[in-house]
């Protein structure tokens, strides 16, 4: 059954707001297709690329035969990337994926203590035992984007991405004639399209509180979308602080976000998950690592 690497690029950009393009590699055995990232050229830049087996489906980081600054780059990592990675894996991991990573040729077996720089050679696979390669289309291609997010995720961790300070956004303002509006300035942890990506990759897309899912209500148009909720206010973190997208955020459908930025400080999504448990009889949603 064949991978679609368009919508594949399509889905993974919006995810992470960057420019990716759909790519595809054959081999006498199989088809792998995947993304590459627009703005760092070939032959200097990566791949990433899916590969369905029997039962199972992997993502590779494949680097470009000139790609040794990027992977430099990735060896010089700060200490918080690092630990976002670490973050990262062990939660891909507790989800069944199964994570290979080799630096400088030798298997990394504890994640969380990556050798130091240099780095000359970085491998990442990301393998999950699926029924999916089985199924039918559409449950493959959800597959797919799942492995694909995951590995790519990783990689963006380490990566030393340019990002300013602040941005200005239009905002509607109510009292203000229809259609006119003002700029109002969000600092870089409101619009991390890595913290983002990572969170729902760790944490699916179905609402932690209530588990409204997008995706099963809307059909394909909702598929992947959910807000994400800092569980510690932007306003307390400070200039300096590490948003952690594994502990720190949390995905939220539109009501249940609002709801919890009905109090100042917000309410704990835990907390809002036990109102509804005790209001409706069911059990509470949240499963968030703490």
């Amino acid at each position: 059954m064949a991978l679609n690497e368009i919508k594949l690029a399509e889905t993974l950009s919006a995810r992470f707001r960057l420019d990716l393009t759909g790519c595809s590699i054959s081999n006498k055995d199989n088809l792998s297709c995947g993304v590459r990232a627009t703005d760092i050229p070939s032959p200097n830049g990566f791949m990433i690329l899916v590969t369905s087996g029997w039962k199972s489906i992997e993502a590779d980081f494949v680097p470009d035969t000139y790609a040794g600054e990027l992977v430099r780059a990735m060896g010089e990592s700060l200490p918080h990337a690092r630990q976002a990675f670490c973050s990262l894996a062990e939660a891909f991991n507790t989800m069944g994926n199964r994570i290979v990573l080799r630096i400088n040729g030798s298997v990394i077996s504890t994640l969380s203590d990556l050798p130091p720089a240099p780095w000359s050679k970085f491998q990442l696979n990301v393998r999950k035992l699926t029924d999916a390669t089985n199924g039918d289309e559409a449950t493959l291609q959800v597959c797919t984007e799942e492995i694909a997010t995951a590995c790519l995720a990783l990689v963006l961790t380490l990566l030393p991405l340019e990002e300013d300070d602040t941005v200005a956004i239009p905002l509607y303002e109510s009292g203000l004639p229809e259609g006119a509006c003002t700029k109002v300035t969000v600092n870089r942890y409101e619009r991390s399209p890595v913290n983002r990506a990572a969170c729902i990759a760790a944490h699916g897309s179905a609402c932690y509180i209530c588990g409204f899912d997008f995706g099963i209500f809307y059909g394909s148009l909702g598929q992947g979308y959910i807000e994400v909720h800092h569980r510690i206010p932007v306003s307390k973190m400070g200039g300096n602080y590490i948003v952690d997208p594994v502990r720190d955020l949390v995905p939220l459908c539109a009501n249940c976000h609002a709801t919890v930025h009905r109090t100042d400080p917000p309410l704990e999504p835990d907390a809002l998950a036990a109102i509804i448990a005790k209001i409706t009889g069911s059990s509470p949603s949240g499963s968030v690592t703490s």
